[in-house]
């Protein structure tokens, strides 16, 4: 499955987004940016999106609550490593009480993965960050960390969020 994210303004995106019903797509924003998410078999419809391979997927990703996206730079030594060490965390997620979809992106053309996890409403996600299946998958990394050398990432790991425009 591949997985495309284009940025730019809300009305922007949201005018391809309209224009595109029948694709599967969603929209989100934030106070910098906004995005929108096209998962499908095919090639995107976005003129330049940023590439993803879904490596792990769970749900369905809709244009409805909170959205948060942890980007985690990997070199090209790290990526199986952590690439085994993420999928086996996959069984964290279960019966996750507000979850709608979870995924993890394997990068096209970047170094960078995507940890994406997509919420009723943004308090479920803000209690699941407090509950022990976050702290072992955020362990993941440190693991990865630990597994090889210094050199498995090319950056430090950081997360954005944002909401749908459902839920204003």
């Amino acid at each position: 499955m591949n997985f495309y994210i284009a940025f730019g303004t809300v009305d922007f995106l949201n005018k391809l987004h309209v224009k595109n019903k029948n694709e599967n797509m969603a929209l989100f924003y934030n106070n910098e940016t906004a995005i929108l998410l096209h998962e499908t078999t095919r090639k995107s419809i976005f003129a330049a999106p940023r590439k993803y391979e879904v490596l792990f997927g769970v749900g369905y990703i809709q244009d409805v609550g909170f959205a948060a996206f942890t980007y985690v730079p990997v070199t090209d030594e790290g990526k199986p490593l952590f690439e085994y060490n993420i999928t086996q965390k996959n069984s964290l997620l279960k019966d996750t009480l507000g979850l709608l979809a979870f995924r993890i992106l394997r990068p096209i053309k970047s170094d960078t993965y995507v940890i994406a996890s997509f919420w009723l409403k943004e308090s479920y996600y803000l209690d699941w960050t407090r509950s022990p299946a976050f702290e072992e998958l955020e362990q993941v990394i440190e693991k990865t960390k630990a597994g090889i050398s210094k050199t498995v990432f090319s950056g430090p790991a950081y997360t954005k969020t944002f909401h749908s425009l459902q839920e204003d």
